[in-house]
């Protein structure tokens, strides 16, 4: 999906600390690797958010708030797609285990993946069980934003 992009687009990969205070540098990232794209701020607010559930859950979930921990994010974007990769360790992590969230009985917390699934057209984790290596991937289509995001139930 990523290998096709137009040599024109825009790859960035940053490091960052395992701490909550880096979201906001995250989220102004986002949006200056897009200010060319002149999207839509519906649309620039939700890869913003997706974004930044991912990253809260390696820095809540995956690292305890440990900000000695530090992951990668790789943003990649061109006029066809905005993609985001989030590389970290978490030891025990198996995507198929997360719980799908009972949203007639909703309570602060839980819904971060259930978020970036209906937000972005395209969510893929990625494990290595023997090391603890995990890549998320999140992509949105660009090119085709008639419809409401949101990965296809296939």
């Amino acid at each position: 999906m990523l290998d096709n992009l137009p040599a024109n687009s825009t790859h960035l990969k940053m490091q960052v600390q395992g701490s909550s205070e880096t979201l906001s540098l995250i989220r102004r990232v986002i949006a200056a690797s897009v200010q060319h794209l002149k999207l839509d701020n519906a649309i620039l607010n939700d890869i913003k958010l997706a974004t930044t559930e991912a990253c809260t859950n390696v820095i809540k979930h995956a690292y305890k708030f440990d900000d000695s921990m530090a992951f990668e994010l790789e943003i990649k974007t061109s006029q066809r797609v905005f993609a985001v990769e989030v590389f970290y360790e978490d030891p025990g992590f198996s995507p198929e285990n997360i719980p799908v969230p009972d949203l007639n009985e909703i309570k602060e917390g839980g819904l971060g993946v259930f978020i970036i699934r209906n937000i972005m057209d395209h969510v893929d984790y990625q494990t290595d069980q023997q090391t603890g290596k995990v890549k998320l991937l999140m992509v949105k289509i660009l090119d085709q934003l008639t419809g409401d995001g949101g990965q296809s139930e296939d």
